[in-house]
């Protein structure tokens, strides 16, 4: 069983959410809340698997809200569902560790694929939130804030061995780390041990931003 959380300021949405979520065995709503403080409450009594926020909200946003839970309940997946566009907050999101981010526009297919997917370990992106997020790189200035000149990341991906760029590469298709281990026949700690090595290499943070970068640099 999946437990999720839902937070988001409007009731209706949450609602919605969970009807959507309702209809598909193997999934649980345990929990709503209208802010990330009152989610950071419900944490201290329950524990979900995922967590689904919206960005803006009063009180306390979604993109302070991941910081927190990642910073105390590292192992509890996030994704932002939202209508903002905003290229600026989309990637700060992920930033502070969101494991997915999808539309709140997406049909429920999308939404529970998105919830199967981060419980796997691997990063679900809608496509166009994926240029957006790419944008927003190239548009963050070296203090790490945004400005209007683009400024390109640089490509470190001459640096990776042949046997971590054989991972990327599966990495890109949404292959989660057991599966990876199977395809190159080796265990899936082995392959958790390759990711690290290739996230120190390219000095990226999480499983996410290694994706929007091999998005970005289409070398491999």
């Amino acid at each position: 069983m999946i437990n999720i959380i839902i937070v988001d300021d409007q009731e209706i949405v949450r609602e919605g959410l969970k009807m959507v979520l309702s209809l598909h065995e193997g999934i649980e709503v345990i929990g709503e809340a209208s802010n990330g403080k009152e989610l950071m409450n419900i944490l201290t009594q329950k524990t979900p698997d995922v967590i689904l926020t919206d960005i803006r909200m009063p009180v306390m946003n979604g993109i302070e809200a991941t910081k927190q839970v990642k910073e105390k309940y590292p192992d509890i997946k996030i994704i932002i569902l939202t209508t903002f566009d905003d290229d600026e907050y989309i990637f700060r999101g992920l930033k502070n560790g969101a494991d997915g981010y999808i539309l709140k526009d997406s049909n429920s297919k999308e939404i529970i694929e998105s919830i199967k997917t981060a419980c796997e370990g691997t990063v679900l992106l809608n496509p166009k939130v994926a240029l957006k997020v790419v944008h927003a790189l190239n548009s963050m200035n070296k203090n790490g804030t945004f400005d209007n000149k683009e400024v390109k990341k640089e490509n470190l991906l001459h640096l990776l061995t042949p046997r971590e760029l054989e991972v990327t590469k599966y990495i890109l298709q949404g292959k989660s780390n057991k599966v990876i281990g199977e395809q190159l026949y080796v265990t899936e700690g082995t392959i958790k041990n390759y990711v690290s090595r290739i996230l120190e290499k390219l000095e990226l943070n999480s499983r996410t931003e290694l994706v929007i970068y091999l998005q970005k640099n289409t070398l491999i």
